[in-house]
């Protein structure tokens, strides 16, 4: 690109929609000097890469600090001043931060993909807002819950798929019911191991919603399980084994600190695409 050409970037800023829907929602802007409503963006500085331009104006404009997601795109057009300008586009997710009206920017509302596509004042603006449904899914809330005590295996005399939940357990899995009340859980899925089943069988009988039992998240299953949460959407209930859990945060979850999975413990997972997620613990409410 020639030194003619004005350089600029910004974000799509995106969010799981407020309310539970489990739609997505994106952040716009408006701008009192041109009383529009747009995606931020802005020029580059000298010697700026896109990317930090991008998660700067990102910043300034909206107070929100991003993680940067896939590059969704360009645009072009001729600014103000007759000259050919190029404006990237990142996908990114708030990590912090608050917005404070300025000169600038003025005021900032979050809108479901579909209105912010008739909300933004430059058709620019709506294209790249539609490519970002061709990197992320529509976001999905994993509970995943490590079955509940269940005695020791070695103790189990029959077939391990058959052992059942012992006297703590039972308390365990009746106590999910209040612990995951907040949550609007469709479906409920558990391993076809008896303990596994037994261990939701109390919060899917609370929502009105059956066990539905899967040999993909049964024990040795990981890769399936990783496959599986890929396929989910809403808000979903999992109930599987110790060498699952944490094999899955492995694969899903950025970061260390992926250990604690205590049996009747639930990690609450929002999942936005194969590669992003933010994870949650809760412990094991008895």
């Amino acid at each position: 690109m020639g030194e003619e050409w004005v350089r600029a970037a910004g974000g799509v800023v995106w969010r799981r929609e407020q309310g539970g829907t489990g739609g997505t929602e994106v952040l716009l802007v408006h701008r009192p000097k041109y009383d529009d409503w747009s995606l931020p963006k802005g020029k580059n500085e000298p010697d700026e890469s896109d990317e930090a331009c991008a998660l700067r104006e990102v910043r300034e404009e909206t107070g929100l600090a991003c993680d940067l997601g896939p590059h969704l795109g360009d645009i072009f057009y001729t600014d103000q001043r007759g000259r050919p300008k190029a404006v990237r586009f990142w996908a990114m997710r708030p990590t912090g931060g608050a917005f404070v009206p300025g000169d600038e920017v003025d005021e900032v509302k979050w809108l479901p993909v579909p209105d912010a596509l008739g909300a933004v004042s430059r058709r620019q603006d709506a294209d790249v807002i539609g490519l970002l449904a061709q990197h992320i899914r529509d976001p999905a809330t994993i509970l995943m819950v490590r079955h509940a005590t269940a005695g020791e295996r070695s103790a189990w005399a029959g077939d391990d798929r058959l052992r059942p939940l012992d006297e703590r357990g039972r308390q365990q899995a009746q106590a999910l019911v209040e612990q995951l009340s907040e949550y609007p859980v469709t479906r409920v899925l558990s391993s076809p191991y008896v303990r596994c089943v037994q261990s939701v069988e109390p919060l899917a009988r609370a929502r009105g919603l059956v066990v539905e039992e899967t040999a993909r998240l049964a024990e040795g299953h990981a890769e399936q399980t990783v496959s599986l949460i890929g396929e989910l959407h809403g808000t979903t209930v999992l109930c599987t084994h110790g060498d699952v859990v944490p094999a899955v945060l492995d694969a899903i979850l950025p970061g260390d600190g992926h250990q604690q999975s205590k049996k009747g413990s639930t990690w609450v997972l929002e999942v936005a695409g194969p590669d992003v997620a933010v994870g949650r613990y809760l412990p094991p409410p008895v």
